[in-house]
């Protein structure tokens, strides 16, 4: 079963530059590691168990899951990963709902330590990337990938919402009932003339919203190409307040 947001991938052309941002927005940032694929990571750990993957490339990697959402799309928000107790059984339920994805794979990654890292993950294709999770399920203790140093200078204790944008509300609904085996509820937002559904896994809420007319910054975002991950809101215990997407590597963030 799903059990909650494992993390959310932020990436950009440079580790270094994304690292320097974060750090300035109040994150306190740790050493990831190096996929044997072309990327390698730098991490976020939050106190709710979740984790923020700030990830470039350190070598031209074409054929990498992401390296078109950064070079072609504008990076930022990319993509996030649910964690489950029970990998297979999530995938099989992607698969009946015709989700474009990999069959799931064992990958790795080398932290700054040398420990070795490893899990079994999906890779969303297409139409889907960005607006259906990938799933993980660890190989090696979960507490081995996971920061530990979980405190920052700016109060983020965890994920509030991930706000998707979807061209098929219909299909987002039919995919994401299944597999969180409850039925999205209905939501409004007005400042972006949208509506949608949403759904609450654990201490976590994903929205899904659809623009309802041609004003709404969600059809153009939509039109053009964008990773589908519109915004992300971090609980905190401090002051609740905006960042615009220009101070953080492309991101529209909200502390709640």
């Amino acid at each position: 079963m799903i059990r909650g947001i494992d993390h959310i991938v932020i990436a950009g052309p440079e580790l270094d530059a994304l690292t320097e941002t974060y750090k300035l927005l109040g994150f306190n940032v740790v050493g990831g590691g190096k996929h044997p694929i072309g990327s390698y990571n730098n991490l976020i750990g939050l106190a709710d168990g979740a984790y923020i993957e700030l990830l470039s490339f350190y070598e031209e990697s074409p054929n990498h899951y992401w390296w078109d959402a950064v070079h072609s799309r504008g990076g930022g928000l990319v993509d996030f990963c649910m964690q489950t107790d029970d990998i297979r059984g999530e995938y099989e339920i992607f698969q009946a709902q015709g989700v474009a994805m990999s069959p799931l794979v064992g990958l790795s990654r080398v932290r700054v330590d040398g420990y070795q890292l490893a899990w079994l993950n999906n890779e969303i294709y297409g139409e889907y990337q960005g607006l259906i999770p990938f799933v993980i399920e660890d190989e090696t203790p979960r507490e081995e990938r996971v920061p530990k140093e979980n405190r920052h200078a700016n109060q983020v204790t965890g994920i509030d919402t991930i706000t998707l944008a979807a061209r098929d509300l219909a299909l987002a609904r039919r995919i994401m009932d299944a597999a969180l085996r409850q039925r999205g509820q209905p939501v409004q937002n007005d400042d972006l003339s949208a509506s949608g559904i949403a759904y609450q896994v654990g201490p976590h809420r994903l929205e899904y919203l659809t623009p309802d007319d041609g004003s709404s910054p969600l059809a153009a975002h939509l039109a053009a190409d964008k990773p589908l991950p519109w915004q992300i809101s971090f609980k905190t215990a401090g002051a609740a307040r905006s960042i615009a997407p220009e101070a953080a590597a492309g991101v529209r963030i909200e502390f709640v």
